[in-house]
């Protein structure tokens, strides 16, 4: 502006004034707080933040720590945040524990402008270990018959950190086999049976595992584990039980060695069925495997002298506890029953009989009866002719022989005088089925009247006792060589003779011829003769003079056995070997 300065003489100056107009600062930085705390922990890392401060103000704000003097902790002026510039460790530097700290902040353009905060810092000491127990780990043995909520170890657990207000005692989830142990405070304890008896255990050794976990009251919370090794010893708990099958059979024709039945004992103690047999008492028809408990015929068996077999076999269990003579024992009481097998064939009393009969005998009458029997239980016995039944004159009815009728007619058929039939007795209509044989020799004396042809007048006469003639034979049945050499030897004989024989019979005459044997019937003349039992060689050479009586033979025949003729007589039955 001009300024113009006059006086009274009209005088003035003229000068121009610059005012420059100054502007008055008022301070703006301001904290809303008067103070602040913070709680850290310790062992966090250096630099780390631990708060922030800020502060309103114009114009570009810087902080600072004004108060104490302190290489622990550092601000960023632009940012207000405080960190530490080292580890808090108050194991090192127990002083940090608790921290005053003066931040003033400050217009960077106008330094008196500025405003401070308080900021109490509190490091609390961080739980970076665990609780220490004793023991550290835990191993023990003990029998699996051990009751349940029987105390096995109390543990000693300490925590400097919390000072061991509040220790908590747990059992995690991974026990082997789960829920095998508890924890009662600080005692651990069974927590359920313990069992050797299984394949599981039989695999993990015998070990119950698990684990305890203690958890201290600290921030953060730390926590131990302590490892737990059981091994339950095995106990001979239970007793060997008999098998559900107490009755077995076996054929009486069963041969040494032969299979019976197997006793299958069985025993829940681990190892599973470790059972040696035997059997009690004195017997030695049947022997039983040690370690099998197969039974096997030992002798012989026979149904019809004993039916069953009781026999009581003893299970003896072994290597079911530690300790090697803690054995139990059972007695199972078993029979045998022998089954009945067809193999004993009948018996006939005698095996050969003899009977002579006529010709004329009724055939609804019986021959005889065979005496036969069996010793198998239940058998039926049946009997068949299966030889010398020529021309089928015999036939059998049961254990009775009887006869159909005979022929004797010369021109026609003509039965033998002696029969020797073999009588087939069987003793079961099933397989398998056995046999014996009866031989039955019968003597048939035909009882026939031959008429001789004439135009005479017939005599009848008084009939008469016909008189027997039994005629003893005897044989003899040499070795085949024998009989080879017999007949090479009488070949040669007989050549020789025949030889001789041809020579004397060319120098001699022939002879008259030989007389009739009986004489012309047309005469009516009869002849006696005298009739003998010819001399037998039995084996006493006991011979018999027949009675000499006086007889008329009327007729002839042919002996079928022998071959050789006799004279007969038809009114008296008596004969004559011609």
């Amino acid at each position: 502006m001009n300024i113009v300065v006059s006086d009274d003489d009209g005088r003035s100056c003229r000068s121009l004034l610059m005012v420059q107009v100054q502007p008055v600062y008022h301070n703006t930085v301001n904290f809303t707080e008067s103070s602040k705390a913070v709680s850290v922990f310790e062992n966090t890392g250096p630099l780390q933040t631990i708060t922030q401060v800020h502060a309103h103000g114009e114009g570009h704000v810087l902080y600072e720590i004004i108060f104490p003097s302190t290489v622990y902790f550092t601000i960023v002026s632009e940012t207000g945040e405080i960190k530490n510039s080292y580890n808090i460790d108050l194991d090192r530097n127990p002083e940090l524990a608790q921290t005053l700290l003066v931040v003033r902040a400050y217009n960077m353009l106008h330094p008196s402008d500025s405003a401070t905060i308080t900021v109490n810092i509190t490091v609390q000491p961080r739980n970076l270990r665990g609780p220490m127990c004793q023991p550290a780990i835990y191993v023990a043995e003990i029998p699996e018959d051990s009751p349940t909520g029987m105390s096995l170890t109390a543990l000693s657990c300490v925590d400097k950190a919390s000072n061991n207000r509040t220790l908590q005692y747990q059992m995690e989830n991974s026990q082997i086999p789960p829920g095998s142990f508890r924890m009662e405070r600080n005692v651990l304890q069974v927590n359920t049976t313990l069992d050797c008896d299984s394949i599981v255990m039989a695999s993990l050794g015998f070990q119950y595992q698990a684990t305890i976990l203690v958890t201290d009251s600290g921030s953060p919370q730390q926590t131990t584990r302590i490892q737990v090794l059981v091994t339950v010893s095995r106990v001979n708990e239970y007793q060997p039980e008999c098998p559900r099958r107490f009755s077995f059979s076996i054929p009486e024709n069963a041969a040494f060695g032969d299979f019976v039945a197997n006793v299958n004992g069985t025993d829940r103690d681990y190892p599973f069925n470790n059972i040696e047999y035997s059997i009690l008492g004195t017997q030695n028809v049947f022997y039983i495997g040690r370690r099998s408990g197969n039974l096997y015929v030992l002798g012989p068996l026979d149904y019809e002298e004993q039916k069953s077999y009781p026999l009581t076999i003893n299970l003896k269990d072994l290597d079911n506890d530690v300790n090697p003579q803690a054995q139990r024992v059972k007695q199972c009481n078993i029979t045998i029953n022998v089954q009945n097998v067809n193999d004993r064939a009948p018996v006939c009393t005698p095996e050969i009989e003899t009977r002579t009969i006529y010709s004329t005998l009724a055939s609804t009458a019986n021959i005889m009866t065979l005496q036969c029997y069996d010793d198998e239980e239940g058998s039926q016995l049946t009997y068949t002719i299966v030889g010398g039944n020529i021309n089928g004159r015999f036939y059998m009815n049961d254990n009775r022989l009887f006869h159909n009728t005979f022929s004797y007619n010369r021109d026609g058929i003509f039965d033998p005088l002696n029969f020797e039939l073999l009588v087939e007795v069987t003793d079961s209509r099933s397989t398998p089925r056995l046999s014996t044989t009866a031989t039955i020799i019968v003597h048939v004396i035909p009882w026939t009247t031959t008429v001789p042809t004439t135009a005479a007048v017939t005599t009848t006469m008084a009939s008469k006792k016909p008189i027997i003639l039994y005629r003893t034979e005897e044989y003899w049945a040499p070795d085949p060589w024998f009989v080879v050499v017999l007949t090479l030897t009488g070949i040669l004989l007989l050549s020789a003779l025949g030889l001789l024989f041809w020579q004397f019979c060319c120098r001699k005459a022939p002879t008259d011829t030989s007389q009739p044997l009986l004489q012309n019937r047309d005469k009516m003349t009869e002849r006696n003769y005298i009739v003998t039992e010819e001399p037998s060689k039995d084996k006493g050479k006991v011979s018999a003079e027949g009675e000499s009586l006086q007889h008329n033979f009327d007729g002839s025949a042919q002996d079928p056995v022998t071959g050789q003729y006799y004279l007969f007589d038809s009114s008296s039955g008596a004969r004559r070997w011609m």
